[in-house]
């Protein structure tokens, strides 16, 4: 079991709650040396990871949302430390994709419990960034743009629906030209998705059914428009059903290329990093995070 714990904390991140008490509570009774650093700027997480796995601790839990999870594995990329992720965040979808208890308390607990993983998760690399989710075009980037923090704060997980309503009525098709592991593809569609993690924010229910952290590929999904059959479509991919081509494509690769005839916006893990051409690449069990066991 572990006996040396660096935890980082996002204080922006989620609701306010007595965060280091419950995991005092947890700590404490099984004689866990801990420590904290709280963030107070991007780039924060990444380097106070990397600080921690320098100095030899033996996890590095981090409390906050997707953002703060992928900063904290980039820290941690280059060593074999294990991360503890702490649900903090709106949407957590990392956890949700790895079985992280959503309760603080419990997913503390994963921490001091014999009875886990320790799974090896991939990223993807766009550009300088990684990320640990996806990659988002068209209407998966627009409506990142519009949850801004005073939706967000506003109206919890339910501001991605909303922007996510006003991205679709908005929405117009975009020609698109992939290279995918040196095979060109071209296609018409309304949104683009390249992902790490399948999941859409509720266990058991992914973009598309294959879809894992752990496979070494990456998945790019295309919709087509937001007809009815697309919109029949894309609930048959949640389901794990067999969709129809024209509607929703499914490639996956382990390099992608992307480019369009216009520049479109990029969002990368919730934050918007610049615009097309891009190119997408896959680094293959990147981090080690600890899982409740299968």
């Amino acid at each position: 079991m572990a006996k040396k714990v660096h935890v980082i904390i996002n204080p922006a991140s989620g609701q306010p709650q007595p965060i280091l008490h419950t995991l005092n509570s947890v700590f404490h009774p099984a004689g866990i040396d801990w420590g904290i650093t709280l963030t107070k700027k991007s780039g924060d997480a990444q380097r106070a990871a990397h600080k921690a796995a320098k100095a030899g601790v033996d996890i590095v839990a981090a409390y906050g949302g997707d953002g703060t999870m992928m900063e904290v594995s980039q820290g941690l990329m280059d060593s074999d430390i294990p991360l503890a992720i702490l649900p903090g965040g709106t949407a957590n979808l990392v956890s949700v994709e790895l079985n992280i208890p959503k309760d603080l308390k419990q997913a503390a607990e994963l921490i001091v419990n014999k009875n886990t993983d320790i799974k090896k998760v991939d990223m993807g690399k766009i550009r300088d960034d990684y990320f640990l989710l996806r990659v988002g075009l068209g209407i998966a980037a627009e409506k990142v743009k519009k949850a801004d923090r005073e939706m967000k704060d506003k109206y919890g997980l339910a501001a991605y629906s909303i922007a996510a309503l006003q991205a679709m009525s908005e929405a117009k098709p975009a020609h698109y030209k992939f290279t995918l592991d040196g095979k060109v593809v071209e296609a018409d569609g309304v949104t683009c998705l390249v992902d790490n993690a399948g999941n859409l924010g509720m266990p058991g229910f992914k973009a598309a059914n294959n879809i894992t952290m752990w496979d070494g590929l990456l998945d790019l999904i295309l919709v087509a428009d937001l007809g009815v059959g697309s919109l029949a479509a894309t609930a048959q991919s949640v389901l794990g059903m067999e969709t129809p081509p024209d509607k929703i494509q499914h490639w996956q690769a382990k390099k992608i290329t992307i480019e369009t005839e216009k520049p479109m916006i990029v969002n990368v893990d919730g934050e918007m990093k610049g615009t097309t051409p891009l190119t997408i690449g896959v680094v293959p069990g990147a981090v080690s995070v600890i899982t409740p066991a299968q």
